[in-house]
């Protein structure tokens, strides 16, 4: 019998996410605070439930994909929240970007009621959520990863198990400070390349055929070339996971100063309007700040 999902959270990444479920066969209730927001995926055959108890209850797995630590809080522990709803063997799993701390925390809120959470983060942006090629980064108790896999699949090419709960975020954490720091490390590369008078597109080509050639360059390269920026991943999101960094960073001892550096760049970013914009953005922002004009301004 296919298992019965609650999914909570239909942001850019929800959706796809949700609906990839329900391709693989899960009878699939979808919640979203914003009850118009879920409608349209009535017309895909899943379920769209008017509250949050009526999505997660008698359900098999709850999944959140929530923006920051405060929507996953209040969903998840808050008044009315999923753990006044749900009764084992019911499994919670948070798939949002959230502190470390934040995730043991309600995983212990959770155990104390006799319920199995995990936290399940995903690597890749919007593409690789419609596409089912999402890595998902594990961290909880290994039986319920391992019961999982068949959730996991449906939405992910890979999943890998870090540890107990929290880990899958400190993972998350590790692969996105490296994420942003590639996308600083190329946008003043090409800041300079722009001083010295060279050809972008030829510089591009240059990236890519040589030692420090990526497949993220090539994922993000014509919003460069183009100098537009629509998100697959918001630039307020890396943002918000370089102070998450900076914040583990701080209690355990880690000397980052790079890091510290490129989330002054993507601060400055989003304070000059382009939070809503894809990550590639920052580029933009260093241009501005070294004098050169943007295109189309």
């Amino acid at each position: 019998m296919s298992k019965r999902i609650g999914f909570i959270g239909l942001g850019n990444m929800g959706v796809p996410m949700a609906l990839n479920l329900h391709k693989a066969g899960f009878y699939v209730t979808v919640y979203n605070r914003t009850y118009e927001k879920a409608l349209p995926l009535q017309e895909h055959g899943l379920e769209v439930a008017e509250s949050l108890v009526d999505a997660v209850c008698e359900k098999d797995v709850v999944i959140t994909m929530l923006a920051d630590n405060k929507a996953v809080e209040e969903i998840i522990a808050g008044d009315n929240g999923i753990l006044d709803y749900i009764e084992a063997p019911t499994l919670l799993v948070d798939m949002s970007t959230v502190s470390p701390d934040t995730s043991c925390m309600l995983a212990d809120m959770a155990k104390e009621m006799g319920i199995t959470m995990l936290d399940a983060p995903v690597s890749g942006s919007v593409n690789a959520a419609e596409t089912a090629n999402l890595v998902i980064l594990a961290g909880g108790p290994k039986d319920a990863f391992d019961t999982l896999q068949d959730v996991f699949q449906a939405m992910g090419k890979e999943s890998l198990y870090f540890g107990e709960n929290g880990s899958g975020e400190k993972a998350k954490l590790v692969i996105n400070l490296l994420l942003g720091m590639t996308m600083q490390g190329i946008s003043e590369s090409l800041v300079l390349a722009e001083k010295f008078g060279l050809d972008r597109s030829t510089v591009l080509d240059m990236m890519q055929q040589t030692a420090v050639a990526t497949p993220f360059l090539g994922f993000k390269r014509e919003l460069l070339a183009k100098e537009e920026y629509p998100a697959a991943f918001a630039l307020k999101h890396m943002l918000k996971d370089f102070g998450l960094v900076l914040e583990q960073a701080h209690k355990n001892g880690s000397v980052l100063p790079a890091t510290s550096a490129a989330y002054q760049s993507y601060a400055a970013a989003a304070n000059h309007g382009f939070k809503d914009m894809d990550m590639a953005a920052v580029f933009a922002e260093l241009l501005h700040a070294s004098g050169i004009k943007n295109k189309g301004k």
